[in-house]
């Protein structure tokens, strides 16, 4: 699930750094794409991309599909070629269905990016990593193994089923069950297309036909307050069938406070996209670290950068301690 403005980029790097394009010269626009331009988490990370534009003389250009649509994003892609953007950067739906047309973006000399959720490597020049892979995944397994003494049956809501980020973090929250947590297994994963309602009916219709067998949900997409409602309409309670996992924090936040979610995990998708107009930047201005180095970020700092990824920061843990200090 956080926005981030970059300031005047200095990418300090080792070795060679990489260079402009032909667009970047003519063009300050910058276009993003985000799964779905509805979700208040996009929103935020749209307002983390404007603030470091402003410091960096570039305008944000926030355009896609209005509901999670590799085939919008597509079109949109295909579109923002059209205008000659110096830059497009995308959060993927499905990281194969987009590449061809990012592919022909980069053939026309425009920087191609991704943040939050990553695309094929060689359909874009660099990867935004909001926060670890590994620690998101940990921090998913963990707040909810806390509150089931370690072991259950549990249902797995993603995001799309081709979602690379939702991919990456099962495959690496399957291991750590196993070898941290070996009590606690997943019976069925199932897409919720980070959509409340879509989140709302499969949780329900899953946990009709499991209710006595499934000890928690997990949703690791859109929607997670949807599956609190899910549960209180077939009777469940919520603190007896925890619901935890990857939430933004306005879905959220008065079942928190409410209790009837205990915590659940994200970060700051301003931060994310306020370092990618930063990276954007450099690699424009020929100083993004070529291999591994790192790179100014304005109010962020250095950001170390490895194989072309650039690393953000660490998951945030919500509670009704800390939640009302996030906005989005």
């Amino acid at each position: 699930m956080m926005a981030i403005s970059l300031l005047a980029v200095l990418a300090a790097g080792c070795g060679s750094s990489t260079g402009g394009t032909s667009t970047s010269g003519t063009s300050k626009v910058i276009v993003l794409i985000p799964k779905q331009t509805s979700d208040p988490f996009f929103t935020d990370a749209y307002n983390g991309a404007k603030e470091a534009a402003a410091a960096l003389g570039y305008t944000i250009s926030y355009v896609g599909p209005s509901t999670a649509d590799a085939a919008g994003q597509v079109t949109t892609i295909e579109n923002s070629i059209q205008k000659k953007p110096a830059a497009i950067t995308i959060s993927g739906d499905d990281p194969d269905a987009v590449a061809p047309a990012l592919k022909r973006a980069m053939a026309a000399g425009i920087v191609v990016s991704a943040f939050n959720a990553d695309v094929a490597k060689d359909a874009r020049k660099f990867f935004i990593s909001q926060a670890s892979d590994e620690l998101i995944a940990q921090g998913i397994v963990d707040t909810m193994a806390a509150q089931v003494n370690d072991k259950g049956h549990f249902l797995l809501v993603s995001s799309t089923a081709t979602a690379a980020n939702q991919n990456t973090w099962i495959a690496f929250m399957k291991p750590y069950i196993t070898s941290k947590h070996p009590n606690m297994i997943i019976d069925q994963i199932i897409p919720g297309n980070d959509d409340p309602a879509t989140v709302l009916n499969v949780v329900s219709t899953y946990l009709a036909a499991h209710k006595s067998s499934t000890t928690g949900v997990w949703v690791i997409g859109g929607g997670m307050s949807a599956a609190v409602k899910a549960e209180q309409q077939l009777g469940i309670d919520p603190h007896a069938m925890p619901v935890a996992g990857l939430c933004i924090p306005s879905d959220v936040k008065a079942a928190i406070h409410a209790g009837l979610i205990k915590n659940c995990v994200l970060w700051s998708p301003a931060d994310t996209a306020y370092a990618n107009v930063y990276a954007i930047d450099a690699y424009i201005k020929g100083t993004f670290p070529k291999g591994d180095g790192t790179l100014a970020a304005g109010k962020l700092g250095n950001l170390s950068v490895t194989g072309n990824t650039v690393n953000v920061g660490k998951p945030v843990t919500f509670t009704a301690d800390n939640i009302d200090q996030f906005h989005f």
